[in-house]
């Protein structure tokens, strides 16, 4: 089963949770209200092999990234991290230095970002590293941005640059991205109800606007030569940027009246305007790529997506 059909079973789900449940499965983060008050949760794992390489990066980076993917899913709701747990299933000849050294990178990296880790599980076997993180969020007086907001006419952002978030070894800036939660959070102040939508860059632009689009019935276009990508990718660089994925940036959607008052950078990270949504043409939403030279295609289905 692929992962966007085991979601759309999971979404189905959803009229059936009760009223507590504010934001149900699909977007960044789940909610539910605690207390009269709104509790942000996220989880997400890291498995060595498919997310990370334990043969080639260090095991504090490998810490951090755990961490930090799932505070980049807590930037995309321009909330605040409050705590933190893990569940750690490590392979039986880890050693005792080295599980040390893991969690004591983890629970450095949660405290830098003042979100404390609280708790776990930890549990050993005949398999791969695996590190289930789930943290919980404040949304601190700002409205959780969620994925449904676009609205066609709507100018598309994205922050920092994309692609090639993975070397040849495993390494490279998926390893060291940082969370852009500070940036998000003066989104949200300076562009108030201006701010329609907002996602994480996780699975690749493609995929992940994509997701925009479907939540909020709109459809998309790309200007191509404005895509920000790092500089050491091969031409045609902006499909590297589509596809490749574990960015941790952010794409987000503003009003088209808006766009004046959106920073061109944030504590140095530039912000991008990259293209428009526009109204839903068919059925299912679609994005379209405009390239410079004048020429038009079809947005190609790239991205990451488990499947079994």
């Amino acid at each position: 089963m692929r992962e966007f059909e085991l979601l759309q079973h999971v979404f189905g789900r959803n009229a059936d949770l009760p009223e507590s449940v504010s934001i149900p499965p699909g977007d960044d983060m789940g909610a539910i209200t605690l207390g009269g008050q709104t509790v942000l949760m996220t989880v997400d794992q890291v498995i060595d092999g498919i997310h990370v390489n334990t043969g080639s990066s260090p095991l504090d980076l490998i810490a951090r990234k755990s961490i930090v993917r799932n505070l980049s899913d807590v930037a995309a709701m321009a909330a605040l991290p409050v705590a933190a747990v893990v569940a750690a299933c490590l392979p039986r000849d880890f050693g005792e230095d080295r599980t040390r050294q893991l969690f004591d990178a983890l629970a450095e990296t949660a405290e830098r970002y003042r979100c404390p880790l609280v708790g776990g599980d930890i549990s050993i076997a005949d398999r791969p590293l695996a590190l289930t993180v789930t943290v919980f969020a404040d949304p601190a007086g700002v409205e959780p941005i969620r994925r449904g907001g676009a609205k066609p006419g709507d100018a598309v952002f994205v922050t920092g640059k994309l692609g090639g978030a993975w070397d040849e070894s495993g390494g490279g800036a998926h390893l060291t991205a940082e969370p852009r939660l500070l940036l998000a959070r003066q989104l949200a102040e300076a562009l108030a109800a201006d701010l329609h939508s907002m996602i994480d860059l996780s699975d690749g632009l493609a995929r992940d606007l994509l997701h925009i689009c479907e939540h909020s019935c709109v459809d998309a276009v790309i200007e191509t030569a404005s895509i920000p990508v790092r500089d050491q990718l091969p031409e045609p660089r902006w499909k590297r940027a589509l596809g490749d994925g574990e960015d941790y940036e952010l794409c987000f959607t503003v009003s088209d009246s808006a766009v004046a008052r959106v920073p061109k950078r944030i504590g140095g990270v530039p912000i991008t305007r990259i293209g428009r949504t526009e109204p839903l043409h068919d059925v299912r939403p679609c994005i379209t790529l405009h390239h410079a030279d004048g020429s038009v295609e079809p947005c190609p289905q790239v991205g990451w997506e488990h499947q079994s």
